[in-house]
């Protein structure tokens, strides 16, 4: 089996030699999406425990998503010196001790451990595409970057099904003590990775504060993606693509107990249920990519059922039956929610030989500011009594201006 840095040679144990890293990443990003599903999916009841709303969770999902930022502004001297895989590892660790800490009835409390939460949310977006560049064969690799992806709609469909059952048969404690299990039993997993995945890791760097406080650390990853213009592009049609995805993820539990009365039981699955048809439509939207050899067309397709689907959403109403909106977020699941590997994979084809770190932490930062923002904007106009019609009408319109950039991007293969 090759080291860990080098190519991977044709014979039958070299090809073999991705199956690890991929399953450790895909476990690795599900957990994490677990972790930061626990506001959104508990947010009718956790809110009002420490005296908010429930709408307040779009502040919880943009703090959540504000220590994902911070990781990849000022990660990556650490992910360098101790390694990809042990890297992974750190930010597990953060997101367990945010699940205890959320547990305690206190707002402070709540939001702190949000803020560790999110901090477990970045390192795979770096150091697990680090891992998987290395180690993926070039003709599969959009499909097993949207292997990867998948963990977060998978992550998402365990807490949608396990967390308000085990509120409503155990308590809000049992629910952050199961979060904080997953998270440390996958830690624990993915140990006998480590020596091989982080075997070039730059033992000799010392870390000092000036090289994490380095302005570098921004300009570099945010300068190497505007470098080319379709990287730029790219990036800009993550961040719309971004702003729906994440207010379907903050607000889809509270918009169906809040407006259309249904129980915190019955909307976490439904929640999963969109997360489960994200988990197979990721692998979809790869391979499609693959086989068209274009990506990009793959991905205005998915911007324009996106908007569409969020667009029909705005106009639900109590007396729509069921099955419609069961239907709405299964068509999510299979466009807001599924183009992320693509745009992922794009954007490491699209990197110059030697900057793939930092391209892909601009591209992380676009997305994740969008993260921020979106909910945040959301939050804000329910505030202002402009209902979730409103709210999600200009979800709809802001996703469909992703289809923009795309459009000059051209085939991304010939």
């Amino acid at each position: 089996m090759p080291p860990a840095g080098e190519p991977l040679r044709h014979d039958d144990e070299a090809d073999a030699a991705w199956v690890g890293p991929l399953v450790a990443m895909l476990a690795v990003q599900t957990a994490v999406s677990f972790l930061s599903r626990i506001a959104p999916t508990l947010a009718p009841t956790l809110a009002p425990r420490v005296g908010w709303p429930a709408e307040s969770v779009g502040y919880l999902s943009s703090l959540i998503t504000g220590g994902s930022m911070f990781v990849l502004i000022l990660g990556a001297p650490l992910q360098r010196r101790v390694g990809s895989m042990r890297m992974l590892q750190i930010g597990l660790a953060l997101g367990v001790c945010g699940a205890l800490l959320s547990a305690l009835p206190s707002a402070l409390a709540l939001a702190a451990g949000s803020l560790l939460i999110g901090l477990s949310i970045g390192p795979p977006s770096a150091a697990g595409t680090d891992v998987l560049q290395r180690y993926a064969p070039a003709g599969h690799r959009n499909l097993l970057f949207s292997v990867k992806q998948a963990g977060v709609p998978l992550g998402g469909v365990a807490a949608g099904l396990l967390l308000p059952v085990a509120v409503a048969r155990f308590g809000l404690g049992a629910a952050f003590a199961l979060s904080a299990a997953v998270g440390a039993a996958t830690l624990l997993a993915v140990q006998p990775l480590r020596r091989r995945v982080d075997a070039a890791r730059e033992r000799a760097l010392q870390l000092h504060w000036r090289v994490f406080s380095s302005f570098d650390n921004l300009r570099r990853p945010l300068g190497t993606l505007v470098m080319m213009p379709g990287m730029r592009r790219m990036g800009i049609a993550g961040g719309c693509l971004g702003a729906g995805q994440s207010a379907w993820f903050a607000f889809l539990v509270t918009y169906l107990v809040s407006q259309l009365g249904w129980s915190l039981e019955a909307a976490g699955a439904l929640f999963a249920l969109m997360q489960l048809t994200s988990t197979l439509g990721r692998p979809l939207a790869g391979f499609a990519s693959d086989r068209l050899r274009d990506g990009v067309r793959v991905l205005r397709w998915i911007a324009g059922g996106s908007a569409l689907t969020t667009l029909a959403f705005a106009f639900c109403t109590p007396a729509w039956p069921d099955w419609v909106v069961v239907a709405l977020a299964v068509l999510a699941g299979l466009t807001v929610a599924s183009w992320n590997g693509v745009q992922f994979a794009e954007v490491a084809r699209m990197a110059p030989h030697g900057t793939l770190n930092e391209a892909m932490a601009g591209a992380t930062l676009v997305l994740l500011s969008a993260y921020v923002v979106a909910p945040v904007m959301f939050s804000l106009v329910l505030a202002a009594d402009g209902g979730f019609r409103l709210a999600f009408v200009m979800t709809a319109a802001l996703t469909a201006l992703a289809i923009w950039p795309l459009a000059g991007c051209g085939r991304t293969a010939p």
